[in-house]
């Protein structure tokens, strides 16, 4: 008997609980935060252990940054016209990500991600990661597989957790993961002016701030915090109307020091 001679709103009811168990089925649970590292160097956590009845919720900000390494460079070629032609495009695979919960300001996240291929380069000038931070022989560090750590940004997602960072899109692209753009608070954006250069973290810490991030290498627990801060200065000035002229003195000064900081001048003490 087909689905059209039943009872009017069986059918309906009948989808419903079969949508309710494929839901409940595909649901990610909470304790794919408590997995433990592959690492086999025992070490202090650099990060607060979630529980079910701690997770966050929807509309809480939580702060991400991520690190990547190179596992193909570019190759490419110059054919017989002097045109240089890409044979095979670089790509990078995530190799750490952190979370900041805005709601203790306590990490929450900070996986490093166990290679699947081969490194052609840890870009350690940007990532701060070598080869001893990837090894479970060797890493002090929270190890885990890219599955898991996927899973962990997937279950803030659902639970409509809003991703606070600097460059998410790109970082969110590479990683694979969608997500919705009410859920994305990304601080490159905010703090741009229309056709304008977008301005780095480290130049907006350290204006906004007067926090020195980034030294010698990038940590991305620094940078996500780094990022929170900067959201909360933005959410902080937008209340009082002073976002844009605030904007357009950041851009005035960053002219004059090629948009580095220079601390011996401050932006305090700029005048256009």
């Amino acid at each position: 008997e087909t689905a059209a001679s039943e009872p009017k709103g069986k059918g309906r009811k009948g989808k419903s609980k079969r949508d309710a168990a494929t839901a409940s089925k595909l649901a990610i649970p909470s304790l794919v935060f408590d997995l433990p590292s592959l690492s086999h160097v025992k070490a202090d956590p650099s990060f607060v252990r979630l529980d079910p009845h701690s997770m966050p919720g929807r509309g809480t900000a939580i702060a991400i940054d991520t690190e990547f390494v190179s596992v193909e460079v570019e190759d490419t070629v110059v054919d017989a016209d002097g045109n240089r032609r890409v044979r095979t495009d670089a790509r990078q695979a995530l190799a750490r990500v952190s979370a900041v919960d805005e709601r203790t300001g306590g990490t929450i996240i900070d996986d490093y991600i166990l290679p699947t291929e081969s490194i052609v380069d840890y870009k350690t000038r940007f990532s701060g990661l070598t080869e001893t931070d990837l090894d479970p022989l060797t890493s002090p560090h929270h190890l885990v597989h890219l599955r898991t750590a996927y899973l962990k940004l997937r279950l803030l997602v659902d639970r409509g957790c809003v991703f606070v960072g600097h460059g998410l899109r790109g970082d969110f692209r590479v990683v694979n993961i969608f997500v919705p753009p009410d859920q994305i608070k990304d601080t490159v954006e905010l703090w741009c002016l229309p056709d304008q250069r977008k301005l780095s973290l480290r130049f907006l810490a350290a204006c906004l701030l007067e926090a020195d991030i980034q030294g010698e290498t990038h940590d991305s627990i620094e940078d996500a915090r780094g990022a929170l801060a900067l959201y909360k200065k933005y959410l902080e000035l937008d209340a009082k109307g002073e976002v844009t002229s605030t904007l357009q003195r950041l851009y005035d000064y960053g002219r004059t020091v090629d948009f580095k900081y220079d601390p011996a001048r401050p932006i305090r003490d700029f005048t256009k």
